[in-house]
């Protein structure tokens, strides 16, 4: 590797563990702001017509996605192929899959203020359409949500194998993106099979041992690139 390589391939390192880094942020802060509405479609619907704050609620979250979707990206090509490379490539493509369905139903959802202003300047003789529209919007984007929660539990669990095997990570970072996975695709079965509030425990601890897992791992690349070349050599010749 020439010296030009290794300068690039450290700077890409960094940019994709600053990038995994903002999207944690950008995910946490998003969490915080999301205003939550009603079970009654009837009364989230008004509940939606007069809060301001949805658009950019879902503006940050496509951004958290994109962010989370470019560092995951990068740090999954660090591992050799010897040492997890494989297990490491199949967790790049759920991830990506997760983040398509996240944003999938983040635009969905970004759809609820203009359905919601509508209903509002309706004549009352109306009003029940644009309940049903989203009410139906909602239960389609609950059923995306699922999905890339589920995909991001199996991605957990993948990126735990890789973890385990690679000699670049700790070994208890392992435990914790399997335990997040686990997490996760508990909430999913749970909240489906049986309807319990425990379900909706499970996966916020689940994504929030994912955000661990990633921030982790991005801090732990950031140290990669100011290390010695060889630790480089596997994002620039490419795995999986």
């Amino acid at each position: 590797m020439t010296q030009q390589e290794s300068q690039s391939g450290r700077a890409l390192l960094r940019t994709g563990a600053a990038s995994a880094l903002l999207g944690v942020v950008a995910a946490l802060v998003q969490t915080s702001i999301d205003p939550s509405y009603s079970d009654n479609p009837g009364e989230a619907i008004q509940q939606a017509s007069q809060n301001h704050f949805l658009t950019f609620s879902r503006i940050l979250d496509m951004s958290a996605f994109l962010l989370l979707l470019v560092g995951v990206t990068v740090i999954t090509r660090v591992f050799s192929a010897a040492r997890g490379g494989a297990w490491a490539a199949v967790a790049r493509g759920l991830f990506t899959v997760s983040a398509a369905a996240g944003a999938v139903a983040t635009m969905i959802v970004g759809s609820f203020p203009d359905i919601a202003r509508a209903w509002a300047d309706a004549t009352p003789a109306l009003k029940p359409g644009y309940i049903a529209a989203y009410d139906a919007l909602d239960n389609v984007s609950g059923g995306v949500f699922a999905v890339s929660w589920t995909t991001l539990g199996v991605f957990g669990i993948v990126y735990a194998v890789a973890l385990s095997q690679s000699d670049l990570f700790p070994r208890k970072l392992a435990w914790v993106s399997g335990a997040s996975g686990i997490a996760l695709i508990g909430a999913i079965v749970v909240g489906v099979g049986f309807q319990v509030s425990v379900a909706f425990v499970l996966l916020v601890l689940g994504l929030l041992l994912s955000y661990v897992v990633i921030a982790a791992s991005a801090i732990r690349v950031l140290r990669l690139a100011g290390a010695a070349g060889h630790a480089i050599d596997p994002l620039t010749k490419g795995v999986g």
